[in-house]
């Protein structure tokens, strides 16, 4: 996934659309890539691309993807991690997308699989995109990671973006081995039921930034995951061997 490091320091959340239509080449290349992406756990997906209008999305995008996954361990985690992947591409198209965690959609269930998430998407103008790493407001490094690390990973992987940026990873590492986990609490902008399912989506947008960090610094892993639980302040989600 190396290829998207360029548009881990261009990506934002998108909320402003400037009512431009995407071209059918375009919609064409959003919807392949959606077919390439790199699973978490091997979870199967569907998704829906949607008029924004139909949905009860209140931006002015022009479309929305609806996100349908089986339910299994880690299976929001997962969500998270492939549908980042999407994100950063749509980034290097100029194609800007929001991660629209207060869509409903009318159907819950689709046969056997779970309606997970909304993102919203459409064109937008330049100035929607960030300029550099300066441009974002996030913990340092040494507030997520702790224990010696190669500094560049910990500043690629800090720019995650998370439910009202409330950041829910820290990382502990000894050598060349490090813990992931997914840290719970409370955000006044949502609810406790709310929070609670999207930190396990932000944590694998976490693992996303993680993986292209490795992977663009020429490190190899070995990743073992944890298990989706809500017991404890602070959840294993992932463990990585350097080698």
């Amino acid at each position: 996934m190396k290829e998207l490091l360029q548009n881990v320091y261009k990506r934002k959340s998108v909320r402003r659309y400037n009512g431009q239509k995407l071209s059918q080449e375009e919609l064409a290349a959003v919807e392949e890539y959606l077919h390439q992406l790199k699973p978490l756990v091997p979870i199967h997906l569907e998704f829906q691309i949607v008029p924004c209008s139909e949905t009860n999305c209140k931006l002015n995008a022009e479309y929305c993807l609806l996100v349908y996954s089986e339910e299994g361990n880690l299976w929001l985690t997962n969500v998270g991690y492939m549908l980042e992947q999407w994100d950063l591409y749509l980034a290097s198209l100029g194609i800007g997308v929001c991660w629209y965690g207060m869509g409903k959609v009318e159907e819950e269930r689709q046969c056997d699989l779970v309606y997970a998430i909304m993102l919203a998407f459409g064109k937008c103008d330049a100035d929607q995109f960030r300029n550099g790493d300066y441009d974002f407001n996030r913990k340092d490094v040494d507030d997520i990671w702790s224990g010696a690390t190669d500094v560049r990973i910990g500043e690629i992987a800090r720019l995650a973006p998370s439910a009202v940026n409330s950041q829910p990873w820290r990382v502990e590492q000894v050598d060349n081995k490090f813990n992931v986990y997914r840290q719970k609490g409370n955000v006044p902008l949502l609810s406790s039921q709310l929070y609670k399912r999207w930190n396990k989506v932000d944590v694998g947008i976490f693992l996303c930034f993680v993986d292209i960090a490795l992977e663009s610094n020429g490190y190899t892993f070995n990743r073992t995951l944890g298990t989706d639980t809500d017991k404890g302040r602070r959840v294993l989600v992932a463990t990585y061997e350097l080698n």
